[in-house]
């Protein structure tokens, strides 16, 4: 997203945090040695794509802010990466035993979710699972400003989350919210 371009330095300074560790720990946990996972919207790659190394998973981001991608390079050398959006991103078909998108559904709208959720789908094995965040009210609203730019967000309801992963070969096993309102979603890869 050229938003997160116009902010990457000061992004960078502020996500340093424990958002989502806990839930990324505990997916890649439950993964085999070695599971290849697709992280989208990787961003700098602090603080999640570290838990997935240090879990020994093997990483591939997806990120469309050059300037994030940059500063993952920097941080994970050896990760690869593909700068592109996740709708439109070139993605191998059952590759990877697990998926995780935290923080990027809710700033697409709700066709480009639908196109981002199935390119992911199509890139996950039968069985892999996919965490992502999103809000669980249908609707958009402009949110805070981060560091002066607009943010627009975007949800579908949890039962519009269930419909959408359903038409794509997933199926939503858990849904819950972290102390500080982020909402996770559990799906996993039936087709």
């Amino acid at each position: 997203m050229h938003e997160y371009d116009l902010i990457a330095d000061w992004y960078a300074a502020h996500r340093t945090g424990s958002m989502g560790v806990p839930e990324v720990t505990a997916l890649a946990a439950s993964l085999p040695a070695g599971a290849s996972v697709l992280d989208v919207g990787c961003g700098t790659g602090l603080p999640l794509t570290r838990v997935l190394l240090e879990h020994g998973c093997q990483v591939t981001g997806v990120d469309s802010s050059r300037e994030l991608l940059a500063r993952f390079q920097a941080n994970f050398p050896h990760v690869p990466v593909h700068c592109a959006r996740i709708q439109a991103c070139e993605l191998p078909a059952r590759a990877f035993d697990a998926a995780i998108a935290w923080g990027v559904l809710f700033h697409l709208g709700h066709d480009a979710q639908e196109q981002a959720i199935a390119r992911i789908a199509k890139a996950l094995k039968p069985g892999a699972v996919f965490l992502f965040t999103s809000g669980d009210i249908h609707g958009s609203i402009d949110g805070a400003p981060m560091d002066g730019v607009p943010f627009r967000y975007h949800s579908y309801s949890v039962d519009g989350y269930r419909d959408l992963l359903r038409a794509h070969g997933l199926t939503l096993e858990a849904k819950h919210t972290d102390p500080g309102g982020n909402v996770y979603y559990l799906a996993r890869q039936t087709g």
